[in-house]
């Protein structure tokens, strides 16, 4: 006896299963190409604020001031002063509080981190930030809100 010879096409499982796997896809890979910076945006947020709070560390635990610069796409820590005239942190490269995307971008500072805890506008310590922050934004139409990172100047404390 012969068996009938199967019909060419594919089966309703094996067509529910290209569906899934395109659905999938699809979920994952659309935000991505449309340009949503959600995820990229709060990464960035969270190594600012990781940096940030670094600093505060480092200025109480060495009992040094620590100057935080912070740039559209990361934040520099030096010993003592910004820029060329501070001593670079030991062991913390320029980069590792950064991002390269350029669509996302932080409002500018400049701030001292005392060894007592304080953040100020100067490294004398003269002139302590009252309760500044810092705005994280990705710079495409319709994307997330910008995130606040909350400095308290008195206590040191960053949000």
């Amino acid at each position: 006896m012969r068996r009938p010879a199967r019909g060419a096409g594919f089966t309703i499982v094996e067509l529910v299963a290209v569906m899934i796997v395109v659905g999938v896809l699809a979920a994952l890979g659309i935000p991505r190409l449309v340009g949503d910076k959600t995820l990229e945006q709060a990464v960035f947020a969270d190594q600012l604020v990781t940096g940030l709070r670094r600093a505060q560390g480092i200025a109480a635990g060495h009992r040094r001031v620590v100057c935080a610069t912070v740039a559209d796409h990361g934040v520099t820590l030096r010993l003592n002063a910004c820029g060329s005239a501070g001593l670079a942190v030991a062991g913390l490269d320029d980069a590792d509080y950064a991002t390269t995307d350029g669509l996302l971008s932080a409002s500018t500072a400049t701030l001292f981190f005392q060894p007592d805890g304080r953040i100020t506008s100067d490294a004398a310590g003269a002139t302590p930030v009252a309760n500044g922050s810092i705005t994280v934004s990705a710079g495409v139409p319709g994307g997330a809100a910008p995130r606040t990172i909350s400095l308290e100047g008195t206590t040191g404390y960053v949000e």
